[in-house]
């Protein structure tokens, strides 16, 4: 996948590389996980395939935090959902189709607001940003996953969050 024309790119380097795979592992072994728990919607990733995808997950937090230019960020561990993934309220959204969307679970926190990045290791982009009380409404709904999907052309641009009133979060 080409992503040298993306706007909004990320490039992590070595050591943030290393750093995302090993809280990746270390998240899926701290929770004792596997791909097959009644939250996931793709059950079939053996547990090699669904470590990484849980560093994949890191690496675009790690790539938000550098977007933001948030020098001191450390990936969190065992959080779940009780925490924001990076800053005092951004919720990272990963895929690592370059057009993909953004999907909303129930466990999401309503005062957060949603980052899509896409891509997958080490170039990533952020994709876009909105609310996530905002992203619950019918026309995003997804019966069939119990979720909501967001496409890309309806977030908001990324250069715009920080001057949003939603820019404290970061």
């Amino acid at each position: 996948m080409d992503m040298s024309n993306l706007p909004n790119r990320v490039v992590l380097d070595y050591a943030q590389e290393c750093q995302a795979h090993a809280f990746g592992f270390a998240r899926v072994i701290g929770m004792k996980g596997r791909a097959d728990h009644k939250g996931r919607w793709n059950k079939d990733l053996s547990l090699h395939e669904f470590i990484g995808e849980n560093a994949e997950a890191v690496g675009a937090e790690i790539a938000v935090a550098q977007f933001f230019g948030l020098k001191a960020f450390t990936p969190t561990l065992n959080t779940f959902k009780d925490e924001p993934d990076v800053g005092g309220r951004l919720e990272v959204k990963w895929t690592k189709y370059i057009n993909g969307s953004l999907i909303i679970n129930k466990t999401d926190r309503d005062d957060d607001v949603a980052v899509l990045v896409v891509g997958r290791s080490p170039v990533y982009a952020l994709a876009g940003w909105i609310p996530i009380k905002m992203a619950r409404v019918d026309r995003y709904y997804h019966r069939l996953q119990d979720n909501y999907w967001i496409t890309q052309r309806d977030l908001f641009p990324i250069n715009d969050l920080r001057s949003s009133s939603y820019g404290s979060s970061i």
